[in-house]
């Protein structure tokens, strides 16, 4: 007789470990655990050293048996090195015999297999010891550094959604696994570590200290965290405190005042308490997403977390914005987690939404869902119009799962849910939120969960949501198919009857993918000139046809006008008749505001893209756009400013056009920039204002618009002579000072603003600057400092917006196809990310190239036999592009050179622009903000037209557009 050992020495575990030689090529064909084992618990120990960036590691898991006759336990395991494996059972204390182990590499699992099967309801401890490499990556445990006093400081922190954690410890790497953690840390003496819980308790050593904490509630894997570095706390009366180095401490005051606000109104909306006893925000250096919600240690990018008093108003909403958004996911994530990835927007899809709406509970007065229709309803809309996958989806592997934190799963999945919103009420929506929190508290949930629960509130209250319909079916109807319809709607004057078709938008009418079967569950809402009644009303509204994409319903008698889809509530697009068009035109001539601001902006946006898919005549559109000259409300500007811009981008291919075609967007810019210029100088602090006023300056100047250019030169020759300036017009006075400077000297003293400046707004600022030089011994010599290092001017996390300012002039395109072709090789080498930076250019050149010579250029860079086979199907895919936008052009130039010949607006006279000798910038050097005089009075608007004019007006376009109405109703109907 004798005992075998349960605890396996190294050179013992080498001898059983099979399967560690697996090709790392071949793809993962097992993408889940198997479900006969589960985590109860973790114990996590911790020991990073930052010599020599490796770390050890002690992960403690108690597994639940919840099958019988179970013979191994597999965990989910990534480039970590296992050096020790035991087990024991813990009901009677009894060492397991490990009979071997096998690292299953492409599966990114460990398996321990154990000679006697265990039975069901047993519980094991696992304890395995490892060792792994502190990442640069920004995956797992990794690193970061920055520059304080002039040292280079290191810190040691966490990001382990989606499927990172087990890059730092052998556990169960999917999130419908919670469970409960006790994780320990060594750090070395000086040092400040932190974790998702507070400490426990401390034990000091001479040249370590080992710091526990406190058991977390279950929760997911992807959700742990640590932090090991030299960071301070600020600290506020809250549970709230927020950690950076000491350089930036000044910078934290903003976020500190607002997040608690911003966690009260979510314990009040939810009808839950917070459930830790702290939240930690760190403002990491080097940090890949925007933020990361791991419970009770939130970790941001600086640029949201720190703003200094003379930040950006944008960059203080975004900042709000996205606290919001991770405060959020506490709840939507957190306390209860989506069973699987395919779920993810029930994490991110809640997360965005809030962002938005609680955000507004907390600043009464910003115009939040304005902003919603701008940055997620339309910008979602715009990333679906072409084949995507839907809201709930199917993934299996990690880069799969990547992949799909994408505009759907966030924007359109927070779209849907505003529609949901307004369907059942907002206190039934309320009310069903919290239904389905307490239900599922501390567990995982999937879709079927949640519309559940809405459907149990819905049925005690008595309430239907219309057509027979439960939420169920509703919100199923809008996640499990992709894409979103459009809406073609006439009205039939001697029946009095709408007819509505709807069919599958997508932009490219070529594509032979759209499903010509699919069709939604619509509530028809809609207003005239005689009834404008803007509230939502699904139960007593009519709804699509369930056995018909053709619905017909009464219309009123005796209208001019009619607006299907009011303040853009449903997640479709609405097409009309050109009669109908052109009434609508006229009313937003006339009287603008008669109509809400949300459909204003809908219309616009609906009416180019729609024209952009062969669907509308460009020229209805382009007419629409006219009346922006008499709309006050920023948010229409917002919509026009992101259709222009897809135009102007393409129109450079006309010799003959394009220059007409930019006067016109030229003159429309200036129209809102002089409003908000001149509301800016009366004393207008309002932040809707201001953070347009950044927006629009930025666009009219880069549209060379005459009174913008004059008005940024001036701003960029106080602030050279020492005056401060306020910080939303940086933007555009740093460019314009930049770009019509003579000389080096102004370029050089921005760069070195860029390198020394402490307030991270105003480094923006002078990030966007540098791109607008017209010397290309200057964007050279930007462009190439990407190639630095860690340590150098442009940190990896920057690189990116960097690429993006200087891809705004056709010089900077060319400068970046050099750098790209003379260093593509180098850039990959030599950079952790320096793959996604070389596709990442290749995709913006493709996206921006127009003529001919920049066409071929990037075509054969692709097709170059030496370029690598990692990066190939990324450039193959983003030419795509290139040939989408020669077949837009080819459609759709002439017609807008002709309207733009005809009806465009034209630039006032040239103005003189008086530029200052540049002077030398002390390193260091920061502005503030200050309100200045406007002294120049140009007229960028004509005078309105009279309802003669513009009956005519549109007689004449409802001429021209006869043939092609008849050819719309024709593809509909």
């Amino acid at each position: 007789m004798f005992k075998l050992v349960a605890v396996l020495s190294a050179a013992l575990l080498c001898a059983l470990v099979r399967g560690q030689e697996d090709a790392d090529d071949k793809k993962m064909d097992v993408f889940r655990l198997p479900e006969n084992t589960s985590p109860e618990s973790y114990d996590l120990w911790f020991a990073p050293n930052m010599n020599d960036w490796t770390f050890e590691g002690c992960a403690k898991i108690l597994v639940n048996i919840n099958t019988p006759d179970t013979i191994a336990v597999t965990l989910n395991l990534n480039n970590l090195t296992v050096t020790n494996v035991s087990a024991t059972d813990v009901s009677n204390n009894r060492d397991m015999v490990v009979a071997g182990l096998e690292y299953q590499t492409k599966n990114e699992q460990f398996v321990i297999r154990f000679q006697k099967a265990v039975p069901k309801d047993r519980q094991l401890l696992v304890t395995i010891k490892y060792k792994g490499y502190i990442r640069d990556d920004n995956t797992g445990l990794y690193r970061s550094s920055y520059i304080e006093d002039g040292v280079t400081k290191w810190l040691a922190v966490t990001q382990f959604e989606p499927t990172s954690a087990r890059l730092a410890f052998p556990c169960y790497d999917e999130p419908m696994y919670k469970a409960k953690f006790n994780i320990t840390v060594v750090k070395q003496n000086g040092q400040t570590v932190l974790s998702n819980m507070p400490i426990l308790k401390i034990e000091e050593g001479s040249k370590n200290t080992t710091v526990y904490f406190k058991e977390t509630p279950p929760m997911s894997t992807y959700l742990a965290a640590i932090y090991v570095g030299e960071f301070v706390p600020k600290k506020n009366d809250s549970k709230i405190t927020i950690y950076t180095y000491k350089g930036k401490q000044g910078q934290t005051e903003y976020v500190a005042t607002e997040a608690p606000k911003h966690l009260k109104v979510l314990e009040k909306y939810t009808g839950i308490n917070y459930m830790l006893p702290k939240m930690d925000l760190l403002a990491i250096p080097d940090f890949r997403a925007g933020a990361m919600e791991n419970w009770g240690m939130n970790t941001y990018k600086e640029s949201l977390l720190l703003l200094s008093n003379d930040s950006k108003t944008k960059i203080k909403i975004q900042s709000s914005e996205i606290v919001q958004h991770e405060f959020t996911h506490q709840w939507f994530g957190n306390l209860v987690t989506c069973k699987w990835w395919d779920y993810l927007w029930l994490n991110e899809g809640f997360a965005a939404y809030f962002q938005y709406f609680a955000t507004g509970m907390v600043r009464t007065s910003w115009p939040m869902e304005e902003l919603f229709l701008i940055d997620e309803f339309q910008n979602s809309m715009a990333y679906d119009q072409t084949p995507r996958h839907p809201i709930t989806t199917s993934v299996n592997t990690p880069q799969e799962t990547v992949d799909i934190f994408d505009a759907i799963t966030y924007r359109k999945a927070a779209s849907v849910l505003r529609m949901l919103r307004y369907t059942v009420t907002e206190n039934l929506f309320q009310l069903s939120l919290q239904y389905y929190l307490k239900q599922f508290s501390y567990k995982a949930a999937d879709p079927t969960n949640l519309f559940s629960a809405f459907d149990n509130v819905l049925y005690d209250k008595n309430y239907e949501i219309g057509n027979g319909l439960t939420v169920n079916e509703f919100m199923s109807n809008w996640t499990l198919q992709s894409g979103y319809p459009v809406l073609n709607v006439t009205r039939n004057a001697t029946t009095n009857t709408f007819s509505v078709t709807q069919r599958q938008f997508y932009v490219n009418k070529t594509d032979t993918t759209i499903n010509e079967t699919a069709a939604w569950h619509i509530c028809l809402t809609y207003i005239t000139d005689v009834s404008k009644n803007f509230t939502y009303n699904s139960s007593s509204s009519v709804w699509t046809n369930k056995e018909s994409p053709l619905t017909v319903f009464e219309a009123p008698e005796d209208i001019n006008w009619y607006l299907f889809n009011p303040k853009a509530i449903g997640f479709y697009r609405v097409n009309y008749d050109v009669n109908n068009w052109m009434a609508l035109i006229k009313q937003l001539n006339e009287t603008p505001t008669d109509i809400h601001v949300l459909s204003r902006a809908q219309l616009i946006d609906d009416a180019f893209n729609l024209a952009r898919s062969g669907q509308l005549d460009y020229s209805v559109a382009l007419h629409l756009s006219k009346y922006l000259k008499y709309e006050n409300n920023t948010t229409p500007w917002y919509s026009a400013m992101n259709v222009f811009s897809y135009l102007l981008e393409r129109m450079p291919r006309s010799d003959e056009g394009y220059e007409d075609f930019k006067s016109h967007v030229s003159s429309l810019a200036g129209t809102i920039y002089k409003k908000l210029e001149d509301l800016v100088s009366s004393g207008n602090t309002e932040f809707k204002v201001l953070s347009a006023w950044e927006t629009f300056s930025s666009w009219a100047c880069r549209l060379e618009n005459k009174y913008c250019l004059t008005k940024a030169q001036e701003y960029f020759n106080k602030w050279q002579a020492g005056e401060k300036i306020p910080a939303d017009i940086k933007d555009a006075a740093f460019c314009i000072g930049v770009k019509n400077s003579n000389g080096s000297s102004v370029f050089n003293n921005m760069l070195a603003l860029y390198n020394s400046t402490n307030s991270i707004s105003e480094k923006s600022s002078a990030e966007s600057a540098l791109g607008c030089s017209t010397n290309r011994t200057q964007l050279s010599e930007y462009i190439n400092h990407i190639l630095d290092g860690p340590n150098g001017l442009i940190k990896y996390k920057d690189m990116r917006s960097v690429v993006s300012a200087i891809s705004v002039t056709p010089l900077g395109l060319d400068v970046l196809y050099e750098f790209m072709s003379t260093n593509i090789n180098i850039t990959m080498d030599q950079l952790p990310n320096g793959e996604d930076i070389i596709t990442f250019i290749y995709s913006t050149l493709a996206s921006k190239v127009t003529n001919d010579d920049e066409i071929e250029k990037i075509n054969n860079f692709k097709n170059n036999s030496t370029v690598r086979a990692s990066v190939r199907p990324m450039f193959e895919n983003s030419y795509k592009v290139v040939e989408y936008n020669l077949e837009w052009f080819d459609s759709y130039s002439v017609g807008i050179n002709q309207w733009t010949s005809a009806y465009g607006e034209k630039e006032p006279q040239d103005i003189e622009i008086t530029t200052l000798p540049p002077t030398t910038i002390a390193a260091g050097t920061t502005t503030g903000s200050t309100s200045m005089n406007v002294t120049v009075k140009i007229s960028t608007t004509t005078p309105k037209p009279s309802s003669a004019t513009l009956n005519a007006y549109s007689s004449l376009v409802i001429l021209q557009l006869t043939v092609f109405t008849v050819l719309i109703k024709t593809y509909f109907l």
